[in-house]
């Protein structure tokens, strides 16, 4: 049950993380149009534009192949608790990583993709809510306290990306 739970909250860390990172990735003036295209009385429409990054529409597309990003990570077992964390292997800008003690496998990376791959449909309301707003601590807010995929959160340092 723990190998689970561990595979869990580490998939859900990574997905926001890799969420967070590619809503980064998109230029800031890039917007959207949302909203009604009926005609109002007056003759206007009420099309408000948004920012493409956080609009819904891009988040959903978002979800839809993030968890191709799994691959990139390995599994790293804390030699004290024997609790297994999920690190990003091959690094956003091509940097060199520290990858010691970092076991890279395609078991555990397709295992990673299925935990996302589920996380994602199963939470995906909550993941656009979060994410349309630029919100703090996502990954705790969504996998400790909205989910309980990572019960343990306390015990895992905050890395950035």
């Amino acid at each position: 049950a723990r190998r689970s739970q561990d595979l869990h909250c580490g998939a859900c860390r990574a997905l926001v993380d890799e969420l967070e990172w590619e809503i980064a990735q998109v230029d800031p003036r890039k917007t959207i149009q949302m909203g009604s295209f009926r005609i109002n009385p007056d003759g206007s429409q009420s099309v408000v534009e948004v920012p493409y990054a956080r609009s819904e529409a891009h988040l959903t597309e978002l979800l839809e192949r993030v968890c191709e990003k799994m691959k990139d990570y390995g599994e790293k077992v804390d030699p004290s608790t024997h609790r297994k964390s999920y690190v990003r292997v091959i690094s956003h800008d091509g940097t060199k990583m520290d990858l010691s003690g970092v076991h890279i496998d395609g078991d555990v990376a397709a295992s990673l993709k299925f935990a996302c791959e589920s996380i994602a449909e199963e939470y995906e309301d909550e993941l656009i809510e979060f994410l349309s707003h630029e919100a703090d601590n996502v990954k705790d807010r969504l996998c400790s306290k909205r989910t309980d995929l990572c019960d343990h959160a306390l015990h895992i340092p905050h890395d950035e990306l």
